[in-house]
């Protein structure tokens, strides 16, 4: 038996045990250690059988301790030209945002969560987003981790999004009845969303889309391989004096997430020939 035939005799073997869901989405492989124990095959004869299922994007390789895992299949929509839009709303009788309504509109199950909520020395691109004077000036982070699921299909609790609002501190510590909600460390909804209870009406939005490589922080919290590419989207919100008074940054990973936009066409005109009628 040569060694092509040995690899692809365990690549089929690790294949049926994907496909009977003896490993089931989110379960660890078994290390490299342990497939040369079991088989007795070497070291390469393994990683050839490993690494081909991790082209074929069946298993992915989260680094370190934490190994390879078997990949989740998740692939979220998220449509942007609905997002804020007025197509979902927040609900504060039931505490639920827009961002909820759209994933449960979808047929996922969600939920978010407040990590932190500090006042951070800006850096370049948000400062660039909010046209703060200087990187560094003082603004108030809120990060939150959007997580979805759909047990129906197998797929278990993971973190879809990572959702970071930034937004200058005059404005994050403004308070209603007392209260900054944006300051809030718990989930938050308010009738018309929370900058237009606080009285910033915001009139227009720009978007920033850019694919780029995990930071570290990011990989660890979505469970991403180092290798996996993220996708940001950035909506800077500009109330009726002009002013940007917040950006909300979406990062996800770019294998289970599109992006989508429902735009319209205005209505054409007749080019102009320059003779008279």
């Amino acid at each position: 038996m040569n060694s092509t035939t040995r690899w692809e005799g365990l690549y089929e073997d690790l294949l049926g045990r994907l496909e009977r869901q003896e490993l089931k989405p989110g379960d660890r492989l078994p290390s490299e250690r342990e497939l040369i124990k079991q088989t007795g095959l070497s070291r390469n004869t393994v990683r050839a059988a490993v690494g081909r299922l991790e082209s074929e994007g069946l298993i992915e390789d989260l680094g370190g301790s934490r190994g390879r895992v078997v990949s989740q299949h998740m692939r979220l929509t998220f449509d942007m030209s609905k997002f804020e839009l007025g197509a979902y709303t927040d609900d504060p009788a039931v505490g639920k945002d827009q961002w909820l309504s759209g994933v449960e509109a979808a047929g996922w199950e969600g939920r978010q969560v407040v990590v932190d909520v500090r006042e951070l020395p800006a850096p370049a691109q948000v400062a660039e987003f909010l046209q703060l004077p200087a990187v560094g000036t003082p603004a108030v982070r809120r990060r939150r981790l959007r997580l979805v699921s759909r047990p129906a299909d197998g797929i278990p609790e993971r973190v879809a999004m990572i959702a970071d609002t930034w937004t200058p501190p005059d404005i994050a510590y403004k308070m209603i009845d007392g209260r900054a909600p944006l300051m809030n460390p718990g989930d938050t909804t308010l009738p018309g969303g929370i900058y237009y209870a606080l009285g910033f009406r915001q009139v227009r939005f720009i978007d920033n889309i850019e694919v780029r490589m995990p930071t570290t922080e990011e990989a660890e919290l979505m469970a991403l391989s180092p290798t996996t590419a993220v996708g940001q989207h950035a909506r800077i919100g500009i109330d009726e004096t002009g002013r940007r008074v917040r950006v909300l940054i979406h990062i996800w990973a770019g294998d289970r997430q599109v992006i989508t936009y429902d735009l319209p066409v205005p209505e054409r005109r007749l080019p102009n020939t320059g003779e008279s009628k």
